[in-house]
């Protein structure tokens, strides 16, 4: 039997003995916007760590925040904000929308990256975004990329979508990678929220895994 025959019937092996890990690991979090639903086939991945690249000022990170918790809030599950530098506006959002969120404002980096372990391992979550838009990109590339990779192992048996935003591409182990590189205009910011949030169009830079959205 060839080496990927082998892989092949370990995988059905799999499937068979862990169906719940086997449905989780390829389905997403639709996000409500279409560039990003329909590029990835199905929105954000759960049981993965997701990349959001905030790329230039006012690309649009805040209103896929918005779309997000309004996702999660239909859904009735949980979401947490890791806020790496406490700069998150909770008056910028509709009080419904912040209702079913856990905001954890952090000091630095390292402890937000201790925070984010901790709630990723958290059950009651079905979604965790880690803010790290505003780290200086230096000392944010100085993370050693094994704790990249142990925030990927932690949420690999939750059904929970683990998304962080930074100011470039810096997070080996996501899964997928969407950056954001257009800065709203002043007639862009004239319009309305949510169709500011439909008109987003990131860029899609990596993607590892199919997707079938949440039911």
């Amino acid at each position: 039997m060839s080496a990927s025959d082998q892989i092949a019937r370990l995988r059905q092996q799999l499937a068979a003995r862990f169906p719940t890990a086997q449905r989780a690991a390829g389905r997403a979090l639709a996000t409500g916007i279409p560039a990003i639903d329909e590029t990835t086939g199905g929105g954000l991945p759960l049981s993965a760590v997701t990349e959001i690249v905030g790329a230039a000022p006012s690309c649009g990170i805040s209103l896929l925040w918005g779309q997000l918790l309004a996702a999660t809030r239909a859904a009735q599950t949980r979401a947490a904000l890791i806020d790496a530098f406490d700069e998150f506006d909770a008056t910028s959002f509709p009080a419904d929308l912040l209702a079913h969120l856990i905001w954890a404002r952090c000091g630095g980096i390292t402890e937000a990256l201790a925070a984010t372990d901790l709630l990723a391992r958290d059950a009651n979550f079905g979604l965790v975004l880690l803010d790290l838009r505003h780290a200086p990109l230096r000392e944010l590339r100085r993370v050693p990329s094994t704790s990249w990779y142990r925030l990927q192992r932690a949420v690999e048996p939750a059904d929970l979508a683990l998304v962080v935003a930074t100011p470039a591409a810096c997070v080996p182990s996501a899964q997928l990678r969407l950056e954001l590189d257009h800065a709203a205009t002043l007639d862009e910011l004239a319009r309305e929220r949510a169709a500011l949030a439909a008109a987003l169009a990131p860029v899609l830079q990596r993607q590892r895994r199919s997707l079938a959205a949440a039911g």
